[in-house]
This record gives structure tokens, C-alpha cells and sequence, in this order.
């Protein structure tokens, strides 16, 4: 068996960590946790440690890719991947840490519309508005990945959630 490495990315509130929610019963896979400067919350469960701490594990090489965002620090323990499948939500800007390292990596990047995505955001409630309107405002590089696959988060959680699998499975046989 080999390492499978399955890379989520997409903009803050497109649905990543409830897809990961919804699927983690029904796929046999490592969901690699991530650890964050940031306590965990109802819809994500990560390692928590201080900013202190997170710095002293990043100097001694414990993670495979460290990334800044939203205030917070975000890293992947290099072992935290198994044999079989990883499934990872990162940054966009890290999938080369995961391509330089690794054989069998996809990166699927999550896409939603922006009124769709307003809606959840400000539903979420993480951000004021203005903050929410700054981040709609955005532009994102196009994604370099070796294999890039887009998957639209537009329908109700159901619908996604099996379409979602029904993509997994794909890339779990290839």
C-alpha cells in the first residue's frame, strides 16, 4: 500500500470542514488533523497550542507545511500521513509542500458562488461584515497543482456530501 494524499482547499466558508463532517463515517481514510493557534470549535476538531508552542515544534521540523492565516497558525505534522488515504484541508498556497514530497497527491479546491458563500459567512458569524465584504472582494491565483479537480458546493449537504464521496471514490481507485 502507498500513501494517497487527497489535499482540500478553497476560500474560508465554501463548506470544506462540514463535507469533511459529513464524510468521515462513510470513507475508509486518515483525516489528518491540523494543529492551529486557535481553540477548536463545533466545526473543526484540531490540536490547539500556543503561538509559542507552535513556533518551538516549527523550528525543530515537526511539520511537513506551516501556513498563517486569519491570525492563527496552521500546520501538518509530517506524522500525522499514513498508508492509504490522507485527506487534508490546507492552504492553497501549501499543495507544493504535499506535490515535493509525496507521489499520489490530488488537490480538490472547493468553489461556491458569492452570494451563497455571504450567506454562510454571515450565518457563521466569525467575521463582521466588513470583513466578510473584504474577503468576498478578493481575488485568488489560479491554482498550480499536478492534479487540480474543482467540485461546486452549490447543493443542499446531502446531494454534496454524495457527490463529494462519489469523487473520493474516484480518486481512491485511480
Amino acid at each position: 500500500m502507498s500513501k494517497k494524499i487527497i489535499l482540500i482547499v478553497g476560500p474560508s466558508g465554501v463548506g470544506k470542514d462540514t463535507l469533511l463532517k459529513n464524510i468521515k463515517n462513510k470513507i475508509k481514510a486518515n483525516f489528518v488533523k491540523r494543529y492551529i493557534t486557535r481553540v477548536p470549535d463545533e466545526n473543526e476538531s484540531n490540536y490547539f497550542l500556543q503561538e509559542e508552542a507552535f513556533k518551538i515544534l516549527e523550528k525543530n521540523n515537526f511539520f511537513i507545511s506551516t501556513w498563517n492565516a486569519h491570525n492563527n497558525f496552521y500546520g501538518i505534522a509530517k506524522n500525522s500521513i499514513l498508508e492509504g488515504l490522507n485527506i487534508i484541508s490546507i492552504s492553497r498556497a501549501k499543495i507544493k509542500d504535499f506535490e515535493k514530497q509525496y507521489q499520489k497527491v490530488y488537490t480538490i479546491n472547493i468553489t461556491l458562488n458569492k452570494n451563497d458563500l455571504k450567506q454562510r459567512l454571515e450565518k457563521r458569524a466569525r467575521e463582521s461584515i466588513e470583513e466578510i465584504e473584504k474577503r468576498l472582494s478578493r481575488s485568488y491565483e489560479k491554482i498550480e497543482a499536478r492534479n487540480l479537480i474543482e467540485f461546486e458546493n452549490n447543493k443542499n449537504l446531502s446531494e454534496s456530501v454524495e457527490e463529494f464521496l462519489k469523487l473520493l471514490g474516484q480518486i481512491n481507485e485511480d
